[in-house]
């Protein structure tokens, strides 16, 4: 292990700070919920028929860490092969070994099929290699694994081992990470930064805005035979100020309509040309880009911080204080009472395949990641 002493103070002001803005985070999107949405009843959930799906999750919640411990996003490869990444304090962590070598936190969880391994992922810096808080991850397989640190490096698993580099063509921070391939991907974040991959070099791409990009999803549109890839630029709950939809065809970018939209939004998800959802300060939907945003108000007065599906008859929403939401193609369903368990803490990130789906976020001062099965 390296001697990462120097990084104590550092990870200690780190911690404190995320503990602070957990808690002034919960408070603000508590408030703005409150303000926005009504909070309704769904009736029981329809026979499954051509056009929906089960609403019965069976599901397993685990929790990891001490000491103010989050993860901020998830990638799954399939049911035994899953990643998670934030930074996770343990008994064992934020102190010094026998031999006087700083033990940072870890920065990274992965899912074996039968239990959940803690990690130290290397990161680059414009320092050296270290373990930093880790803010992104994206899989195309369980040899092809793409993650972005606080370092402001990439961290690449080839199968065999990490690779990391500093990343200096970007302007702030990254959050979401989504690409077609190896040699097609984007990573978007703060500042209004879009970075662009190709294989074998970056490129800061001019996005038109200083908004903090919060979410990235693209989809192949089998009507034109290209990638249709959105981005949502938000300042979310904490700053509800300004909201960009940003359209990216290659390295060119245009703003499209936000019509109908709050400034407070977090997550984007789609199926070209039928469904397009946003949410956030609310859920939102359209039929066609361009259009003017649908406001859904049959949803609980909590923040939603992110939407993944896997048909247009089969969604999901996660959030504050344990939100968890299904939409069958008839109506959304709320995981709540005996289902899943309310809890002081949020959902912060998710994803689903194959009838399968994690989430993840914090409780207290643990890590917290729901996983879900759904009936087929």
């Amino acid at each position: 292990m390296c001697n990462h002493g120097k990084q104590s103070l550092g990870n200690w002001k780190l911690a404190c700070y995320h503990c602070r803005l957990k808690l002034a985070c919960l408070l603000l999107l508590f408030l703005i919920a409150c303000s926005c949405e009504k909070s309704t009843t769904n009736p029981p959930p329809p026979p499954a028929g051509p056009d929906t799906t089960s609403h019965h999750f069976t599901w397993q919640i685990d929790t990891i860490g001490l000491y103010s411990s989050y993860l901020l996003d998830v990638a799954i490869v399939d049911e035994n092969d899953i990643w998670a990444v934030g930074e996770i304090h343990t008994a064992e962590t934020d102190t010094f070994d026998s031999l006087g070598n700083w033990v940072p936190p870890y920065n990274a969880v992965h899912w074996d099929g039968q239990q959940w391994e803690l990690k130290w992922i290397p990161t680059n810096s414009v320092v050296g290699i270290g373990y930093y808080p880790i803010h992104t991850v994206f899989a195309f397989g369980s040899d092809n694994i793409w993650m972005f640190s606080d370092a402001g490096s990439y961290c690449h698993w080839n199968g065999t081992n990490w690779q990391s580099q500093y990343v200096p063509e970007r302007q702030g921070g990254i959050n979401k990470i989504w690409g077609s391939s190896s040699t097609d991907l984007y990573f978007v974040g703060t500042n209004g930064n879009i970075t662009h991959y190709n294989g074998s070099s970056w490129q800061k791409l001019e996005s038109g805005t200083t908004v903090d990009i919060q979410d990235i999803w693209g989809a192949l549109n089998p009507q034109t035979g290209e990638y249709e890839i959105l981005a949502v630029a938000s300042f979310g709950p904490v700053n509800p100020t300004e909201i960009k939809i940003l359209q990216i065809r290659g390295t060119t970018i245009a703003s499209v309509s936000t019509e109908g939209l709050p400034p407070g939004l977090s997550s984007i998800w789609f199926i070209p040309g039928k469904k397009y959802y946003l949410v956030g300060d609310g859920v939102f939907h359209t039929d066609e880009i361009g259009k003017s945003w649908q406001h859904d108000s049959n949803h609980p007065m909590l923040y939603k911080s992110a939407v993944r599906g896997s048909q247009i008859d089969d969604v999901i929403i996660v959030g504050g204080f344990g939100l968890v939401s299904h939409f069958n193609g008839v109506g959304w369903h709320h995981y709540k009472d005996n289902e899943l368990p309310s809890f002081f803490g949020t959902y912060g990130s998710v994803d689903y395949q194959s009838n399968f789906l994690v989430a993840v976020g914090w409780i207290g001062d643990q890590a917290i990641i729901l996983r879900g099965w759904r009936e087929k």
